[in-house]
């Protein structure tokens, strides 16, 4: 089963470049960097443990072959370890922010999740049907501002609300014509997922549990975390 997930074997001594699927055959701690304007750096060590049976799979902002750079959207962290023995897949997804507060970064994450998943999906999972799955999905960052993500939900909510009822006795042609009232809602998507800590990609059934990461200032201009794969 393995062998038909495309994926590069990752060399003990290699490091993995951005885009490309890794396979990986034994324990090792995987860091991911994302290099900041003002020159820090946020840090994630992921911590490989493979066991008897275990394959491990990484990549870093994961895009397939066959998708184009422009125009995609793509997740820092790609993690999977799957054991076709005992039929069981966990996976992690996680973009790393500096800052979670506003509703740009919302929205960008809203669609990195659902890229990410869908790639995810496409590529591995479709090919694991039957197996237990052990999800994890999320973001990674120094600072949540919570209040302010209530206050832009909160500000949206009564956008889309006001929109609502100005458009009740009007032409369907005319509600049509207000651009903004989906952006509004697609703003106000993002935001409650954020906050409802509860994501279900635009396509599918399935709701997923988000997770929020702190990272941590380990010293000078760096900010660092790590966990188990």
């Amino acid at each position: 089963m393995k062998n038909m997930i495309k994926a590069r074997k990752l060399k003990s001594s290699e490091i993995p470049q951005k885009t490309a699927l890794y396979e990986l055959g034994d324990s090792r701690d995987i860091l991911v960097e994302e290099k900041q304007q003002d020159g820090s750096s946020d840090q994630v060590v992921l911590e490989y443990c493979v066991k008897k049976g275990d394959t491990g799979y990484f990549a870093k902002e994961y895009r397939p072959t066959g998708v184009k750079k422009d125009g995609a959207k793509v997740i820092d962290i790609t993690s999977v370890i799957l054991n076709c023995e005992k039929r069981c897949v966990r996976w992690h997804l996680y973009d790393i922010k500096d800052t979670l507060a506003g509703e740009d970064t919302a929205v960008k994450l809203y669609n990195q999740w659902n890229s990410g998943l869908w790639y995810l999906q496409q590529n591995i999972l479709l090919q694991l049907r039957g197996y237990f799955e052990i999800a994890d999905l999320g973001v990674i960052t120094r600072c949540y501002d919570k209040e302010k993500m209530k206050y832009l939900g909160d500000k949206y909510q009564k956008l889309c609300n006001e929109i609502r009822e100005d458009s009740q006795g009007r032409t369907l042609a005319h509600r049509k014509g207000r651009p903004e009232v989906a952006k509004y809602r697609g703003k106000l998507k993002a935001i409650q997922a954020i906050l409802n800590n509860d994501f279900r990609p635009d396509y599918g059934n399935v709701t997923y549990k988000i997770h929020i990461r702190q990272l941590i200032h380990e010293k000078d201009l760096v900010y660092k975390t790590r966990f188990l794969v």
